[in-house]
């Protein structure tokens, strides 16, 4: 499935838009030498062989054994606690020690560096990213097509890859709701007293349904509906919730973009969405904020925990932003557009959402805003 280049919103084309307040600013490197260029390259190149270390490590449980074992392992017990080839398994935690993932003691053996015991060994853990990497080599699948797409201005969008790719985004993904529910909401009493209440959410973008288990497990009065508009991902959340068992609290409905069933106008409290507004098609933003503002009971609330892109070429190498410049480059021949915090809060003021509420946390960037 393609997309004309006429039909790819300004931003994505070369045309006006916001790249026009850009043609006042320049961005330009302090003095250096060619070695430490050198070293910039290959560390770059460093970050893709780290990606599939961290991959084979997550698969093979390693840093999940690691974990169990916090006074460290040699490499040895490490192999035999997975069956594995201890040599393999030694050049492995040589490598991630060489990359920090990793610290060595000589009496104990090889131990995992601070945090990362939450950060990739504990399942459970409110920050596991233990998925991502195996979801960003996925992603890396679409590079074979660049060549094309730059020349034809075509798209191979989200809903097009395939089920693997669906199905690994929606596990990489189910650590952000646990994010939002322990690291934001204690900073909201007021959400978590109507939460505590038992609200009525709506998730719109639901995926593998992992926001609606999330919060329906911590609060065992809320009740919930999921929108998506894929249906592997649809089939993904009924048999988590179904697995659960809160099939009488939660449900989840296949829509067509911002067509909506009429039994959700003005009967929700809380509508979240977790990586999905720089996914919805440019065109039709506004029209699926229109649908979340109509959901919404008065003093409702909407939750958009997304990337922000640059608002100015001065950020691009701003190190809290530098993850939104890289998600748009590989969404790019997706159709996505990740916005800048000023559209974000005129994408919701367009439909009379007022933002009472932003922070950011590690690279993403969450808008909290209330409907009057």
């Amino acid at each position: 499935m393609q997309t004309p280049t006429s039909a790819l919103p300004q931003e994505m084309t070369g045309g006006a838009g916001r790249r026009e307040a850009w043609a006042h600013e320049a961005v330009t490197s302090p003095e250096t030498t060619r070695q430490a260029q050198m070293g910039k390259l290959f560390g770059y190149l460093k970050g893709l062989h780290a990606t599939h270390l961290i991959d084979v490590g997550v698969q093979l449980g390693l840093f999940r054994q690691l974990a169990l074992a916090p006074a460290g392992l040699s490499p040895e017990a490490l192999a035999c606690a997975g069956g594995l080839h201890p040599p393999y398994v030694r050049l492995w935690c040589e490598t991630a020690c060489a990359l920090e993932l990793l610290d060595y003691a000589p009496q104990t053996g090889y131990r995992l560096a601070p945090y990362m015991d939450e950060l990739l060994g504990q399942l459970d853990s409110t920050f596991y990213l233990g998925r991502f990497p195996e979801t960003h080599l996925l992603v890396a699948r679409d590079y074979a097509r660049y060549p094309d797409l730059f020349r034809s201005g075509g798209v191979h969008p989200y809903q097009a890859h395939d089920a693997r790719f669906l199905q690994s985004v929606a596990e990489a993904t189910q650590s952000l709701p646990r994010m939002f529910l322990d690291a934001i909401l204690p900073k909201l009493p007021d959400l978590q007293a109507r939460l505590e209440a038992g609200a009525r959410l709506l998730d719109v973008g639901c995926g593998g349904g992992y926001a609606l288990v999330a919060f329906a497990e911590r609060f065992p009065h809320v009740r919930g509906v999921g929108l998506d508009v894929e249906p592997t991902s649809i089939r993904l959340a009924q048999e988590l919730i179904q697995a659960r068992g809160l099939g009488d609290r939660l449900e989840v409905r296949q829509v067509d973009g911002a067509a909506w069933p009429a039994d959700l106008r003005g009967a929700c409290d809380l509508v979240t969405t977790f990586l999905v507004l720089h996914e919805i098609r440019p065109e039709l933003k506004a029209a699926v904020l229109q649908q979340c503002a109509q959901a919404l009971r008065p003093g409702g609330m909407v939750v958009i925990f997304d990337e922000r892109y640059p608002s100015a070429p001065t950020e691009l190498r701003d190190p809290a932003q530098i993850f939104a410049v890289m998600a748009q480059w590989y969404e790019l021949t997706w159709g996505n557009v990740v916005n800048t915090r000023e559209e974000i809060h005129a994408l919701l003021a367009q439909q009379g959402l007022a933002v009472v509420n932003e922070t950011s946390l590690s690279r993403f960037h969450i808008v909290i805003a209330e409907k009057s």
